[in-house]
């Protein structure tokens, strides 16, 4: 353990060039096997999936037991940082509070946060810089230098054993990699003692934004790859010039936005539906008062 210091269209091409599409997401130590189960098709939402071509997905990085010897580390964490308290906390002499902390018991080697402490993460780009949707309409080389310079990408900006596993998909609508990243941080003090810690925010790209969508965009720009949307940069020029500030972008997952594709669809069918019936209703109500003046001979 090192310590630190077919996906839809919903990702808009931007008019000048392909952004970078880089995210993340919290994931607990729980949900791995969940992630894992949906990563090699067998469960989860795959109402989006190509199953002909699955066969071509791959891991990309990571040892086959990754997601074990993550489970170990933390295991190794509690006991250790457990051990550590209690030590400092004798060295003190305080020897009531080393008592309260060992019926107290271990503890998760994290600080509570709502995201919890791994990331999960996605890299793409628009279908169409790949040349369309889905495999048959990729260029093979533009997938071979993607899958390259996001590889470098990643190694790079999560090193000493922070980036744990990656994956490439080929099976959606464009090819995408999502990876895992656990950053381990050292924390010593007086009443503490050493404490190893799980946190991402110790890595600066999961800390802030844009410096990831900065990184990104130098890194991919030789493959004609653009930044992301300077976000923060727009919302401080609106600031100063005391305009509202741009909505912010919720990332939707392909399965989130499929279903409200399907209810808008379902909406304007329903609508036009009504409209179609109130036309033949009208268009009865004339024919049958035509056919009454008809019949008084008025006509």
């Amino acid at each position: 353990m090192s310590v630190q210091q077919k996906i839809e269209n919903v990702f808009p091409v931007a008019e000048k060039g392909f952004p970078i599409v880089l995210r993340f997401k919290g994931m607990r130590p729980q949900n791995v096997s969940r992630f894992l189960m949906h990563d090699r098709r067998r469960g989860g939402d795959l109402s989006h999936i190509d199953p002909t071509v699955t066969h071509l997905n791959g891991v990309l990085f990571g040892e086959a037991d990754w997601g074990e010897t993550l489970k170990a580390e933390i295991k190794a964490a509690r006991e250790s940082n457990f051990a550590e308290k209690i030590r400092a906390l004798e060295v003190k002499s305080r020897k009531k509070d080393a008592e309260k902390f060992r019926r107290l018991g271990l503890s998760d080697p994290w600080n509570a946060c709502s995201m919890g402490p791994l990331r999960e993460g996605i890299i793409t780009v628009n279908k169409k810089w790949f040349g369309g949707a889905g495999i048959a309409a990729w260029d093979k080389g533009k997938v071979t230098e993607f899958k390259s310079k996001a590889l470098d990408f990643l190694q790079e900006n999560f090193p000493d054993g922070q980036l744990r596993y990656a994956s490439g998909h080929a099976d959606e609508e464009a090819y995408h990699i999502h990876f895992v990243v656990a950053v381990w941080r050292e924390k010593v003090s007086k009443n503490s003692g050493r404490q190893v810690l799980l946190q991402a925010s110790a890595n600066p790209l999961i800390a802030r934004y844009e410096t990831a969508q900065d990184l990104a965009g130098e890194a991919f720009a030789p493959l004609g790859i653009t930044r992301g949307e300077r976000r923060a940069e727009a919302a401080r020029a609106a600031r100063v010039a005391g305009e509202l500030l741009p909505e912010r972008r919720v990332h939707v997952p392909p399965s989130q936005w499929r279903a409200r594709l399907l209810a808008e669809a379902q909406a304007e069918a329903a609508q036009l539906l009504s409209v179609a019936q109130e036309g033949a209703c009208e268009a009865v109500g004339e024919a049958r008062d035509l056919s009454a003046i008809i019949a008084r001979g008025t006509v």
